[in-house]
């Protein structure tokens, strides 16, 4: 492994400070890494000229590209597209798991060279704070995959290109160093190299060979080379700038300067930046001991250099994560409270959070302006998606301050809780939750929890705890049946319109579910329910098939409950199986028309569309579509005239399989619109100019099979994605029949002709809404007049004032009056009122509330007695079906004797 080392002129030595094995030309005591080493860079380039990231990044793969490889594009930021671990890319080698790094697909070049944006947001609290730690970096790579038919290239190979390509820049050989390691990660090892110089990491070499199992290591037959080169860093050590952000988005961050007017301190900065990397800054959550070192070098007191660089900290912060959003919305990451939308709107937030702390009049869609026109030179795809990324930031700043007007009261009702209970801070729990479920940065509790003499305990790494909680997919766990069968052979591939065959029983598994050598029932799979219709026996006997189901690569056929008494001896017999035709039909026609309806929405509402759920039926489908707002009436009308448009021209329907190789360097991840379909080869249905994905499902010959797409309502099912409901062919054409059907009824109801009928309603609706007003106010009045026929009924309990009445009013004065008592006129604490129909309503102040009575509380104990049920808000609750009122004095008496006890 070390030969080529060697015959570079390196020698093998160990590192008096940290005890790691590391090789370097020249005789030195330490290894080259920090904290053995200090930065020897800053404000002391180190390479024959100075290159900004852009630059760099050309080099690298120019350089590479020299050397025989072949440069590759940049992969989405977004590995949910090609893989279901991960929601973010957080190296090169994730852009090739697990289809290339498994052996099953080859992969897109070998050997090849990539830069790779790259998002970690495990230490997203550091970012800004040490001068290296970024939530989105370049990875530069060359790879090379190795089998036992083509060995690529190794160890020896791999660094001499290191060398060559670090020399080649104009570092000095004599301070680069090798550390020997090891990588262990994703169920592989192997040996590696860390490669320094001048104190800092600025690459990694890794020698996949190696699979982890519990019986130790197995050699695994893709032998991989995995590299990565830090391209920011290398940027930086070329220029010697204070912090990596000067040297990488240097000219984003001039702008912030200049529209803040906050002038960056060299000298803080880089003291700042060499004693941080002297440090295990990721392992460390409170920020102060760094902060202390760095004063103390300076000479200055701790709070005066805090003042001093929270502005410039707040300068990178908004510079580093303004790019990352970048990629992740340019890709297609729409901000939520779920899966990757959470990761992009933590960012967004804490982008907005540093903004407001740095007093910008700027909106932030402008300071993404900025950064968008600076990542344009080189990533065309970001300029392509400037108007969508405006148009989200746009949207998410305003409901981030909405969310912040929202939760600032119920951060003073946690407080006044929590200091009831004797506590005299936030547990950790409770904060994430404020985040979580709605929204409200720890940050927001802080101000309020010091307005209201109170501890936020905030953690110096709460974003980081957050990040790392949602990086990945929950696994699900789900029972599966263990079969020891030969792969079903899916007939229904060979001839979609085949509707009847013949096929031999394997067996039959769970007393229901024949597993047969070949099939035409499609497997429920891709939102497309399976198949349903009849197996018939040499005897004739008929079994009903309900569902079909795909396990690994067997298919399942379930056989109805009442015919599982006719499945005897069915084992090694020839059957004829038929499917449901027009079941089948319709299934076909819809599922079409779902690639149709998500193309046509992509086209009206933008190029981030993208599929996130589907289910066919017959009589309507549903498609779920990332999107960030609301889907307006006019939009559903233009997707629905622009796909039946295409319906109309009668596209063909081309389905063909492919190498998935093959397949991906010509389409792109868009395949994977309907998930990710695995596997080495691919079917991929294309209507040509419409539409392209990897789908296993049925589909027609050609678009005007479909004959109609009736758009029927949109609905948000969660935040961030888009429900669109539809029928096509005969269903839709009935829905159609139905619309008019209600128009024509709603006319006839008005005596009015049906284009009158928009004019006629609104008119009917403005006098109802007079009437309503009018009502309002006698309510009302009739309100204050029974107040004061009550005052004399309140009672004094215990210092409190209470009134418990059955009144015969209407539900709406019943609200009136019990609100009016209590907070109008004041006459009582508590009004609980009950109307001669069973309706209650309970209201009461502070002084009730202080005590720890809650009116919904109330409403359910009054409840057991009359027999109804009830809820609200704390000093506001009501209910209905108190209807057994014999026992209305049992229930005041129950209200009231808790009164009694209060001390």
């Amino acid at each position: 492994m070390t030969y080529e080392l060697e015959q570079l002129g390196y020698k093998k030595q160990v590192c008096q400070k940290c005890g790691n094995t590391f090789w370097s030309i020249r005789e030195r005591s330490t290894c080259g890494d920090a904290p053995c080493d200090e930065y020897e860079f800053i404000g002391n380039p180190v390479t024959d000229k100075q290159y900004d990231l852009m630059g760099i990044q050309k080099k690298f793969k120019g350089f590479f590209k020299d050397h025989g490889h072949t440069p590759i594009d940049r992969y989405p930021v977004l590995a949910k597209r090609w893989r279901n671990d991960v929601f973010l890319v957080g190296a090169t080698i994730y852009d090739f798991q697990p289809w290339v790094t498994s052996g099953m697909v080859r992969p897109p070049a070998n050997p090849l060279t990539i830069a790779q944006p790259s998002i970690r947001l495990n230490d997203v609290d550091n970012v800004g704070r040490t001068g290296r730690h970024m939530t989105c970096f370049t990875m530069g790579a060359h790879h090379a995959f190795n089998s036992e038919e083509n060995n690529v290239y190794w160890k020896n190979e791999t660094l001499r290109y290191c060398h060559d390509f670090l020399v080649s820049i104009g570092i000095n050989p004599e301070e680069i160093t090798y550390i020997e390691s090891w990588w262990k990660g994703g169920g592989n090892e192997g040996p590696s190299f860390e490669i320094c110089a001048h104190g800092v990491e600025l690459a990694t070499l890794v020698f996949i060979q190696y699979a982890t199992t519990k019986d130790g290591l197995k050699e695994i037959p893709l032998r991989i080379v995995d590299t990565g080169y830090g391209l920011e860093r290398i940027a930086w050590v070329s220029q010697g700038t204070p912090t990596a952000y000067d040297a990488t988005f240097g000219p984003v961050i001039d702008q912030l300067t200049d529209i803040s007017g906050v002038e960056l301190d060299t000298e803080i900065l880089s003291e700042n930046a060499r004693i941080a990397g002297m440090m295990d800054i990721e392992d460390i959550s409170d920020l102060k001991l760094l902060r202390k070192k760095v004063a103390d070098k300076l000479s200055l007191d701790p709070d005066v250099l805090k003042k001093a660089t929270d502005p410039m900290e707040a300068i990178y912060i908004v510079a580093d994560h303004t790019r990352c959003l970048s990629f992740m919305l340019a890709d297609g990451i729409i901000p939520s409270n779920v899966k990757e939308g959470y990761l992009a709107r933590l960012v967004l937030r804490r982008t907005v959070k540093y903004m407001n702390e740095l007093g910008l009049n700027e909106s932030l869609s402008d300071i993404m302006k900025m950064q968008v026109d600076f990542l344009s030179k080189t990533y065309p795809e970001i300029k392509d998606n400037k108007e969508h990324i405006i148009n989200i930031t746009d949207l998410e700043e305003e409901r981030y301050h909405t969310t912040l007007r929202k939760g600032e009261n119920l951060v003073k009702r946690s407080i006044k809780t929590l200091k009831k209970e004797n506590k005299t801070s936030f547990p950790n729990d409770m904060l994430i939750n404020f985040y979580d479920s709605h929204g409200i940065p720890p940050e927001t509790v802080e101000a309020i929890s010091k307005e209201n003499d109170f501890d936020a305990n905030i953690p110096d790494n709460f974003y980081t705890q957050i990040a790392a909680a949602h990086e990945e997919e929950a696994d699900e766990e789900k029972e599966q049946l263990e079969l020891d069968f030969p792969k079903t052979k899916l007939s229904f591939y060979d001839d979609l319109k085949q509707r009847e065959f013949t096929a031999n029983v394997l067996g039959v598994v769970d007393s229901n579910k024949i597993i047969l050598d070949q099939t035409i029932y499609y497997p429920e799979g891709g939102g497309q329910p399976s198949d349903e219709g009849t197996i018939t026996r040499k005897d004739g006997t008929t079994l009903n098939i309900v569902y079909a189901e795909k396990v690994d690569d067997i298919v399942l056929h379930h056989v109805a409950k009442e015919d599982i008494s006719k499945l005897n001896d069915i084992e090694g017999e020839e059957v004829t199986g038929e499917i449901d035709a027009l079941r089948r039909d319709l299934l076909t026609r819809n599922h079409t028309a779902t690639h149709i309806v998500i193309s046509s929405a992509r086209k009206v509402l933008g190029k981030h569309i993208w599929q996130a759920g589907a289910q066919k039926g017959l009589d309507k489908t549903r498609i779920d579509l990332s999107h960030y707002k609301r889907v307006s009436h006019e939009e559903l009308q233009q997707i629905e005239a622009l796909a039946n448009k295409r319906v109309q021209e009668n596209y063909p329907v081309n389905i063909k399989w492919y190498d998935r190789t093959d397949a991906e360097r010509k389409y792109g991840f868009r395949l994977y619109q309907g998930g990710i379909v695995p596997g080495k080869n691919i079917r991929v249905v294309e209507i040509p100019g419409v539409d392209v994905e990897a789908c296993a499902g049925t589909h027609c010959e050609s678009t005007g099979e479909i004959g109609v797409i009736k758009l029927l309502r949109t609905e948000r099912v969660q935040d961030g994605v888009e429900r669109l409901e539809y029928a096509v062919s005969d269903s839709g054409v009935k829905k159609i029949q139905e619309n008019d059907d209600i128009l024509k009824d709603s006319s006839e109801i008005f005596g009015v002709d049906p284009e009158q009928l928009p004019k006629t309603c609104n008119r009917f609706f403005n006098e109802w809404k007079e009437q309503q007003k009018t009502i309002k106010a006698l309510e009302k009045q009739l309100a204050e007049a029974k107040i004061s026929s009550l005052e004399n009924e309140v009672e004094d309990i215990n210092g409190y004032k209470i009134l418990t009445q059955v009144l015969d009013v209407e539900p709406g004065q019943l609200r009136e009056i019990a609100i009016n008592l209590v907070e109008k006129d004041e006459i009582a604490d508590i009004a609980i009122v009950i109307n001669t129909t069973g309706n209650i309503v309970a209201s009461s102040n502070d002084k009730i509330l202080d005590k720890g009575m809650k009116m919904g509380d109330v409403i359910n104990d009054i409840g057991k007695f009359l027999g109804g049920r009830g809820g609200g808000k704390p000093t506001l609750a009501q209910g209905a079906k108190m209807t057994n009122l014999d026992k209305q004095d049992d229930a005041f008496n129950a209200i009231k004797d808790q009164i009694r006890s209060w001390n």
